[in-house]
């Protein structure tokens, strides 16, 4: 039986405010409890994707993976080099035939890109090739030396034999230092003897050998019966001897050789210095020195070699391309002098070359 408040006795009345005080800390600790776990529950509705959106392992493990496999490099095309050009130049119907119009007592000129003889005197005959020599002997070390870099030493006895015969020689002395490339230029350039013997000991072992190489290389070249070299610089000798032909086909080799192209296309190089010259060497070919101050009209010589001995007298080799981009060589021998042996080549190329 429920007494009313207004009936209850002090001690009564105590006793239902303690129980009263004890129903609403419970209550309130019940909505407390509930509130937080609504917005647990709201809070996971919110952030977590439903079973539709979760990833299905199992699922996802069965699914193929695509690999791309990089494309394959495209295969290099290397393209073969040409064959070269060997064999004499071949005279046809069109082919001049010179006679007082040269005042060497030789001549030839060729188209070396077709080996065709354009114009001729005696191209065929056998003559002292002189310092012309040195085109074989740059050509055949060229393609000997591996590092055209690599450091040589003068020796007196590479200098004493070319100084008593009266030979040109580089003005390195005994114990000097160079490089072979040095020796190339003093070669072509300087027409150096002692460069030349320089070359063939650093690329035939002797000089000896090295003559062998250049017999050699004229047999490669299909040469005539009269190529025959007996030293590296030309001196006379009565078996060293070439035609025009033979030397025309030998400069066509040589400028297809990269080197070779290199160091006869130069007109003036100067060496590192040496103990005894502080300025270097200074090497000159004042044959191509003069063609680069006046060219032949409509043509342009880029590389050439002269020679002289007595019984050669004036001999030149020249290479040159005219406005049409045709390259030619022309080969004189036996001018009475170095204007008359200039002036066939100017002649020549002026005439049958533009």
């Amino acid at each position: 039986m429920k007494i009313a408040w207004e009936d209850m006795t002090p001690r009564q009345r105590r006793r239902r405010k303690k129980a009263l005080m004890r129903q609403s800390v419970l209550a309130l600790a019940v909505l407390v409890v509930a509130g937080g776990l609504g917005l647990g529950a709201w809070a996971l509705i919110r952030q977590e994707p439903s079973e539709s959106q979760q990833p299905d392992d199992a699922l996802q493990a069965q699914l193929p993976v695509q690999v791309t496999e990089p494309e394959p490099p495209e295969p290099e095309i290397v393209e073969p080099e040409p064959e070269p050009v060997v064999g004499l130049a071949q005279s046809n119907e069109d082919t001049a035939h010179l006679s007082d119009s040269v005042g060497s007592e030789f001549a030839l000129l060729i188209n070396a890109d077709t080996n065709t003889v354009i114009a001729e005197k005696g191209c065929d005959l056998a003559i002292y090739p002189a310092s012309m020599t040195k085109v074989l002997t740059l050509l055949t070390a060229a393609e000997k030396i591996d590092d055209p870099q690599a450091e040589f030493t003068i020796t007196q006895g590479l200098i004493d034999p070319h100084y008593k015969r009266g030979a040109t020689i580089t003005g390195y002395r005994a114990g000097d230092v160079c490089t072979l490339m040095d020796l190339f230029y003093g070669a072509a350039l300087r027409s150096s003897a002692d460069a030349t013997s320089a070359l063939a000991i650093a690329a035939g072992g002797t000089e000896e050998q090295f003559i062998q190489m250049m017999n050699d290389k004229c047999a490669q070249l299909q040469l005539s019966s009269n190529a025959h070299f007996t030293n590296t610089s030309g001196l006379f000798a009565g078996d060293h001897t070439c035609s025009l032909l033979d030397m025309a086909a030998i400069m066509r080799a040589a400028m297809n050789n990269e080197l070779c192209a290199k160091v006869m296309s130069t007109d003036l190089y100067v060496t590192p210095p040496t103990p005894a010259e502080a300025d270097g060497l200074t090497f000159q070919n004042k044959y191509l020195s003069w063609f680069l101050e006046k060219q032949p009209e409509g043509f342009t010589v880029t590389a050439c070699k002269n020679g002289y001995v007595q019984q050669a007298q004036n001999c030149l080799v020249s290479y040159g391309v005219n406005e049409a981009g045709e390259h030619y060589i022309c080969v004189t021998a036996k001018g009475h002098n170095a204007e008359t042996m200039m002036g066939d080549h100017r002649m020549l190329y002026s005439t049958y070359a533009k």
